[in-house]
């Protein structure tokens, strides 16, 4: 489980600084590289919060695990829909930027959790 989170927070990471040094070059404008960024924080969050119901219930009956992951993701996603709602309401971010970030981190940490919970489920 840590490895393929910490692969998948590295290449946030790295993503992060690649958009952060396009900015300083100029090459992304500052309010698409904020949306960008913005996006990319409210899935790094979410998947944050999924490692910490999954560390916490990994161990304990199948009962509280499910309890822990299925209605964590519902949780986790109104915690999502309330960040998309202030960022675009109140923060005024560019929507084409941040929707295109936030999706594709969103689908791309979504495969790394189902990696996650299938391999250690394999083993029960």
């Amino acid at each position: 489980m840590i490895s393929k989170s910490k692969i998948a927070l590295l290449i946030t990471l790295l993503t992060t600084l690649v958009i952060v040094f396009l900015i300083h070059l100029k090459i992304v404008t500052l309010n698409i590289g904020y949306s960008i960024l913005m996006g990319i924080s409210i899935a790094t969050i979410n998947f944050l919060l999924f490692i910490g119901a999954y560390a916490y219930s990994i161990k304990k009956t199948n009962k509280i695990f499910l309890i822990f992951n299925l209605g964590g993701m519902g949780i986790r996603l109104l915690i999502m829909l309330l960040m998309v709602f202030i960022s675009i309401k109140i923060l005024k971010v560019g929507l084409l930027g941040f929707i295109f970030a936030l999706f594709i981190l969103y689908i791309f940490f979504l495969i790394f959790e189902i990696a996650i919970v299938r391999r250690s489920l394999e083993g029960r």
